[in-house]
């Protein structure tokens, strides 16, 4: 039995396909997510990927890569033996916090990192109070 089976038992009443949506979770293309509360970056695995093949787009704090491979003619693929390095086609999205700021992507020995860093405006910084003695 599998997580989302022992999941589903514990949601009597509901109907089986409102579970169908939780299978559909991608884990590809792999990725890391690094770094501290000021700057980060995303590493994306992208194998086979150029960077006309992707496209980086932030809009309302969302934070979309795409990649679209064109499919390869029968003529491409004759001679292939075995293909074991995925190109298909793919969108991955993330949340971006409304101070997040998107820098640069770059693509380099077949790893896209997006950097980020955090822009915290003076009006939202905590502000230390001294406090006065008599």
């Amino acid at each position: 039995m599998n997580e989302l089976e022992l999941i589903r038992n514990h949601f009597l009443g509901y109907h089986n396909n409102f579970f169908d949506n939780f299978k559909t979770v991608s884990t590809y293309p792999p990725y890391n997510i690094r770094g501290n509360e000021d700057q980060g970056a995303i590493e994306m695995a992208l194998a086979g990927f150029t960077k006309d093949d992707l496209n980086v787009e932030v809009k309302d704090n969302l934070l979309t890569i795409t990649g679209k491979k064109e499919k390869k003619t029968q003529f491409e693929l004759k001679d292939m033996w075995h293909k074991g390095i995925s190109e298909r086609n793919f969108t991955k999205r993330f949340q971006l916090h409304e101070h997040v700021i998107v820098d640069d992507a770059d693509l380099k020995d077949g790893i896209l990192t997006v950097t980020y860093h955090s822009e915290v405006p003076e009006s939202e910084k905590p502000k230390q109070i001294k406090i006065k003695s008599r």
